[in-house]
């Protein structure tokens, strides 16, 4: 740990700390930190107004923790605000700034930068400090841009990966009503099916957990699991990624994906904006007539779609994907199928240059991050496809026809949607 973990308490310095959209307080509510904020103007949570907003009027190395979050583009001379940020900073201690590389203007009182990684690491030059990290966020709209400073060289712990919790899940609540499952087919039956339609040469799944779907491939598959619990034989051509999925595409991808996926399985964690990151990671690895397959879009109970697990048959709130990618891309062709036990959702069309869904992003997980229940269409399976059904039979194979350009593809698979009659 930093040295100042020790410190008693921690000073904490929040440089443009008003509280106008929210603030980080509650983070250092504990009374182990001292936090305290400076602004250029009095407001909610201000603790001190600068005199001059270029100098902050506290001692050189003073300050265990400096941060600030969505100032910097609104400093007109942000290089010198940095420069006392650092000066004011412990020689153990750490900076953390987070501002915008993208979005549009807004003015507080002025909106004058957007800053990339090498803005970082100038400013940590031009001040002879140290840039720790610095993390590009590529979701938007505003593209956030974090790094981590300090003045001196740190010896910090490697990072731990935290695997998810083994604890018997609590299902003493759970009705015969809530446990409900229902399906025409096996979802491992009609992953078969899809693996002998489409022969993928490059198979990858999300969520591997005991190995059943992930033994289905026969080409190169990568499976990726924070804590796989394989219990079944894999074939030599499969590789297992003991990470988590926002892990693997951040370090790891690059090299186990030396191809475009053909198809692939997101079965991760049960929250929707997990499913949400995993597809756009996904659907930009992916050729256009690839496949991607989503699990458990359809709960058969309320009960099965709560974000806190309390039935064995368990789906989270991973049916808003499909409400998402309705709304959000048009230009997918989505069709669910009726598979035991929750259902599967299968989009093709996959497109690697569409930017939609990483630059809404996080105005999609605040629209629909609200406790919401699955509506009554979900809970029905309305426009189910039936896994024997010609359109699905059809659409594999125009999905495994690697020559079809991707106009062509979405054309004559929106023709099999409306023969169906479904959505």
């Amino acid at each position: 740990m930093p040295a100042f973990a020790d410190a008693d308490p921690v000073q904490v310095l929040d440089v443009g700390g008003a509280d106008v959209n929210g603030g980080y307080r509650p983070i250092f509510a504990d009374s182990r930190y001292e936090y305290r904020t400076v602004d250029i103007e009095p407001g909610e949570g201000v603790d001190i107004v600068l005199d001059d907003p270029y100098v902050l009027p506290l001692q050189d190395d003073s300050v265990d923790v400096v941060l600030s979050g969505q100032m910097l583009e609104h400093c007109e001379f942000f290089w010198l605000t940095f420069a006392e940020m650092v000066r004011v900073l412990k020689p153990t201690g750490l900076l953390i700034l987070i501002a915008p590389s993208a979005g549009p203007i807004h003015r507080y009182p002025v909106d004058c930068y957007r800053f990339y990684p090498d803005a970082y690491h100038a400013l940590a030059k031009w001040t002879g400090c140290q840039a720790i990290e610095v993390f590009h966020d590529e979701r938007g709209p505003w593209n956030d841009l974090v790094g981590v400073f300090s003045k001196e060289p740190l010896d910090l712990p490697v990072p731990v990966p935290v695997k998810p919790s083994t604890a018997p899940v609590d299902v003493l609540r759970a009705t015969e009503a809530e446990e409900a499952t229902r399906g025409a087919e096996s979802y491992l039956e009609v992953l078969q099916h899809l693996h002998d339609a489409m022969s993928p040469r490059l198979y990858l799944e999300i969520g591997v957990r005991h190995g059943r779907s992930l033994a289905l491939a026969t080409g190169t598959a990568i499976g990726v699991d924070p804590d796989p619990d394989v219990r079944v034989e894999l074939p030599p051509t499969t590789t297992v990624w003991s990470m988590t999925s926002d892990e693997f595409f951040a370090s790891a991808a690059e090299d186990a994906l030396p191809e475009p996926v053909e198809l692939a399985f997101i079965d991760g964690m049960h929250h929707f904006e997990y499913a949400l990151r995993d597809f756009m990671n996904v659907e930009r690895r992916t050729r256009p007539g690839g496949l991607i397959v989503i699990d458990d879009i359809f709960p058969g109970h309320p009960a099965q779609a709560e974000r806190q697990r309390r039935t064995q048959a368990w789906t989270g709130d991973v049916w808003k994907l499909h409400a998402i990618l309705e709304e959000y891309r048009p230009d997918l062709v989505l069709l669910p199928v009726d598979t035991h036990p929750t259902g599967l959702l299968l989009v093709a069309g996959a497109n690697q240059t569409n930017r939609r869904l990483w630059e809404l992003y996080n105005p999609i997980v605040r629209r629909f991050g609200e406790d919401m229940e699955p509506p009554a269409e979900r809970l029905a399976r309305t426009g189910v496809l039936p896994p024997s059904s010609s359109v699905v039979t059809e659409a594999l194979r125009l999905c495994a026809d690697r020559s079809l350009p991707r106009p062509q593809l979405i054309a004559r698979l929106r023709t099999l949607q409306k023969s169906a009659g479904s959505s």
